[in-house]
């Protein structure tokens, strides 16, 4: 029995290039977080949800799987590349597995929630393995400035589409289960319609801070100061994922943590990180300043899911 699932399994995997052509001629859909959180609240249709998800995460799949296959020969050969490429595949054979499938049976919807969740669990690891497939090309052959650039563009596209699909996967699996998350139970999914920013802040610095402590023995200090712009209301909130905004603050820690310690390695009180929380009328942006003779690291908090 074992036997005929392998067969069936590579079978399937061998038609992969063939819906990879089909459906990367076909664009992503944008999508905002107003377009989330009024699905979510008002809309919430697990049917409607499931028969676009079965399109979308396709098309999605495939770009970023033909991207990869533009990659440097002697780069796909990699074992590290060659794994991402059959995770890719095998995940785009499974959603195609629900193309045929009927949206007002239940059973099917609870199948596809099971499927998502594998398939998010099954790419856990593909940040660092691509990076490793980057190493491990690095290490063997010459390299040049256009190919680094390239490399360097795509990898960019590449994380970029893999925060997108997970999102759209989240979001479903989170809506869908039937249950709320204890310690923010007025999230839409992983979206916080009232995300305290200077929380988020405040958190990612204190876990880059235990690092740092552990490391080097001390740690610089946090100031933290928000300018709302909209109104004179504080603290700043917005609606945002919470989980992203923290994985991007505690980066900026690390390397402002670091780079402040290397640069004041005689001094015994190190200056403090700065960030400065602005919020227009438009959008927010977040500044992290480690200290004057160090530059300062400004992002902006976007909206979208391209």
């Amino acid at each position: 029995m074992k036997f005929v699932r392998f067969i069936m399994k590579n079978a399937a995997l061998a038609s992969a290039p063939k819906h990879i052509e089909h459906f990367s001629k076909f664009s992503p859909s944008p999508l905002s977080m107003k377009q989330f959180i009024d699905f979510g609240s008002i809309n919430a249709c697990e049917k409607t949800s499931f028969v676009f998800l079965r399109q979308e995460l396709p098309v999605r799949l495939s770009n970023i799987m033909k991207e990869i296959n533009l990659l440097p020969d002697k780069l796909l050969t990699t074992p590290s590349v060659q794994m991402v490429q059959r995770w890719y595949s095998q995940s785009l054979m499974e959603i195609l597995h629900f193309l045929d499938k009927n949206p007002d049976d239940h059973r099917v919807l609870a199948e596809f929630v099971d499927a998502l969740v594998t398939i998010r669990n099954r790419h856990n690891d593909v940040v660092p393995t691509m990076a490793q497939g980057v190493i491990e090309y690095k290490e063997v052959f010459p390299q040049d400035v256009v190919t680094n650039q390239n490399i360097q563009y795509f990898l960019d596209r590449f994380y970029m589409s893999r925060i997108s699909i997970r999102m759209l996967i989240n979001q479903h699996t989170l809506v869908f289960d039937g249950t709320t998350n204890p310690v923010h139970p007025n999230t839409i999914g992983s979206i916080d319609p009232q995300c305290n920013v200077g929380d988020v802040v405040q958190d990612a610095f204190l876990s880059a801070k235990m690092l740092c402590d552990q490391y080097y023995l001390h740690s610089p200090d946090l100031v933290l100061q928000e300018m709302n712009h909209k109104t004179n209301s504080h603290p700043i909130s917005i609606v945002y994922v919470p989980s992203h905004l923290y994985h991007m603050l505690f980066e900026l820690f690390k390397n402002a943590m670091r780079a402040t310690i290397e640069t004041h390695e005689n001094r015994n009180n190190l200056p403090p990180i700065k960030v400065m929380v602005s919020l227009g009328g438009e959008d927010m942006s977040i500044k992290v300043r480690q200290s004057l003779k160090c530059r300062a690291a400004t992002f902006p908090v976007v909206t979208w899911i391209r």
